[in-house]
């Protein structure tokens, strides 16, 4: 059975019942589109929370996933952290999908400090029993920028994208076509990833509630999905070059095209693939001649 929306309320109770006679929980804090006025969730939003746990007990909610049982069967989870929090998200098997934040008191106390607030639009306290939470929450935060690549970083990319379209091209022509394809999706997920970035610069923000921009980049990305035969992979890769240009003279004024070296390459590729099905061709018709 998927959920639909009334699963989000009952989730929340859920998990303040289960957490709410927890000594080492001090609060818990809904944020995201749950906690909105009115929210704004819908049958495929997550029910997104920040844990305010004592200091020393932060194991015991991540990495640890136990303590979730009780809300359901997990049927997959992802995990990560930085100096201030940890997140644990899941997805259980009648697909409602919890987030959950965990910090201490004394990260909270730093908060000046986080590279990003999770509460600056609006998070009411699902239950609270500690004063710094209170005065923290009772705070106006500015809504958080989305982290961007720096230059260097974009230069980075950018070497890497043509690094391996040319190993790309390499495998097809030495018949591997597993390596080849794996790198030619690569260079397409590169153009999505610039894709988003773009998005998010120009929106301002890394949370999209619907595609938008995005949906149109994908539309021109549409050419990158080739066959996946030797002279298929050879074209995806060219498509992906050509992409690959139009949208990194998006993010940089200064970026010049750099396909061209690439595209030449491609078409002495083909020139070699269709000989060689020349030749093959030639020597099967023989054969035949030779025996009939």
């Amino acid at each position: 059975m998927v959920a639909t929306d009334s699963w989000h309320d009952a989730t929340v109770n859920d998990i303040a019942n289960l957490l709410a006679g927890d000594a080492d929980v001090l609060a818990v804090v809904l944020v995201g589109s749950c906690a909105q006025t009115p929210p704004r969730s819908d049958a495929w939003s997550d029910v997104d929370l920040f844990l305010i746990v004592k200091d020393g007990t932060t194991s015991r909610f991540h990495p640890a996933t136990d303590w979730l049982a009780p809300l359901g069967e997990m049927f997959a989870t992802n995990q990560s952290s930085n100096a201030f929090w940890a997140v644990t998200r899941v997805c259980f098997t009648d697909f409602r999908r919890v987030d959950v934040g965990v910090t201490t008191e004394s990260a909270l106390a730093r908060i000046a400090e986080w590279p990003s607030v999770p509460f600056w639009d609006g998070s009411p306290t699902v239950f609270s029993r500690s004063a710094l939470v209170d005065a923290v929450l009772a705070q106006e935060f500015e809504r958080p920028q989305p982290a961007l690549i720096s230059d260097d970083q974009f230069e980075a990319m950018v070497n890497d994208f043509w690094w391996k379209a040319t190993l790309a091209a390499t495998k097809v022509m030495r018949d591997d076509l597993l390596i080849a394809l794996h790198l030619s999706l690569d260079l397409i997920r590169d153009c999505c990833v610039l894709g988003m970035l773009l998005r998010d610069r120009t929106e301002g923000t890394n949370h999209h509630r619907s595609g938008g921009r995005g949906n149109r980049i994908v539309e021109e990305l549409e050419t990158t999905r080739q066959p996946h035969t030797a002279e298929g992979i050879l074209d995806s890769i060219e498509r992906s070059g050509i992409a690959f240009d139009a949208l990194a003279a998006q993010w940089s004024p200064t970026y010049r095209e750099h396909r061209h070296p690439l595209l030449a390459w491609l078409r002495q590729a083909r020139d070699a693939l269709a000989g060689a099905r020349r030749v093959e061709s030639d020597v099967i018709f023989d054969s035949g001649r030779d025996t009939g």
